[in-house]
């Protein structure tokens, strides 16, 4: 558990220093950096990254529900429908969420299409945790359920509560209008250049700007660095995972950029959401061990609840 914590906190302060350079720059060069970056028109590339870059978050929720669903004969058994339930549940609130997104914010995509993507990942991705969790300690599966589904849920939730009240104005807005006067910093509050320009006939989705919520869901991709606790065979491989999930992030970031839908800065201050919330949660469900203790007293079958963990 040491080495593990060890490398988890190096991993989360070379992410973090990385991430308030990028702030830094985007706090002195956010409108130049998407005046150069964005052509003024959507592309087919970044409305792929619209339609599916927020993946990761719902993948969260329909592979905990399907590892829920594979450890729950480990569990107590007076809570099998309770578990089956929260599977189902947590699946299909994966599922939804994808299918919506997509065809939410990419209004031409059939919905035949978001739900053939949706089901093809999800089926891959369940078959790959079913797999790495196949002679996995129960305990352990339950750390990585509990860590992936508060984070993705966490996150979500940040991301919309700060949206709405922050009612920053996105690039593409400056664009349509060619009114560079109503570009504002990330740390100034738009509400009342909102209300105005509502009033005017623009869409209140214009004014979603910070944080970016597309390129937070993504850094949920950085959770792959917990998948080496679950497979033997991948110990050490947790920054190699973590690049992987990282470098998802970066695609989804810099295209939202390039749709001007957001700002540098506001790519980056979703990432630095989703890095606080999974630093948390990982901390409460795998380092905190007097509260996971709690958690596995209340699951867990008599027989298991000696059980060794990661």
């Amino acid at each position: 558990m040491k080495k593990l914590k060890r490398t988890y906190r190096r991993c989360a302060l070379t992410v973090l220093a990385v991430l308030m350079i990028l702030l830094i720059v985007g706090s002195c060069l956010d409108l130049q950096i998407s005046k150069l970056l964005y052509p003024g028109h959507e592309s087919s590339l970044g409305q792929f990254f619209a339609a599916f870059g927020e993946m990761p978050a719902f993948l969260c929720f329909s592979c905990a529900g399907i590892l829920l669903f594979l450890i729950r004969g480990r569990l107590r058994s007076d809570w099998n429908v309770l578990f089956l339930v929260a599977s189902a549940l947590l699946v299909v609130f994966g599922l939804g969420m994808n299918i919506h997104e997509a065809t939410d914010n990419v209004p031409a995509l059939p919905v035949w299409v978001s739900l053939l993507v949706t089901v093809f990942t999800s089926a891959v991705a369940g078959v790959g945790v079913f797999l790495l969790t196949r002679q996995c300690p129960t305990k352990t599966v339950l750390r990585f359920i509990l860590t992936i589904v508060f984070v993705a849920f966490v996150t979500m939730v940040l991301i919309n509560v700060i949206k709405v009240p922050w009612a920053r104005p996105r690039m593409r807005l400056l664009v349509s209008t060619g009114n560079d006067s109503y570009f504002m910093p990330w740390w100034q509050l738009g509400g009342t250049l909102k209300q105005r320009l509502i009033g005017e006939g623009i869409s209140p989705d214009e004014f979603r700007s910070f944080p970016s919520g597309h390129t937070a869901c993504a850094a949920c991709a950085m959770l792959a660095i917990l998948l080496p606790t679950l497979k033997k065979q991948w110990h050490d491989k947790e920054r190699i995972c973590l690049a992987v999930g990282a470098g998802w992030m970066l695609l989804v970031a810099v295209s939202r950029i390039w749709m001007g839908a957001h700002y540098l800065t506001d790519v980056v201050m979703a990432c630095l959401i989703a890095l606080g919330v999974s630093v948390l949660g990982i901390y409460l469900f795998y380092f905190n061990q007097k509260l996971f203790r709690k958690i596995w007293t209340l699951v867990a079958e008599p027989s298991q609840k000696k059980q060794k963990s990661v």
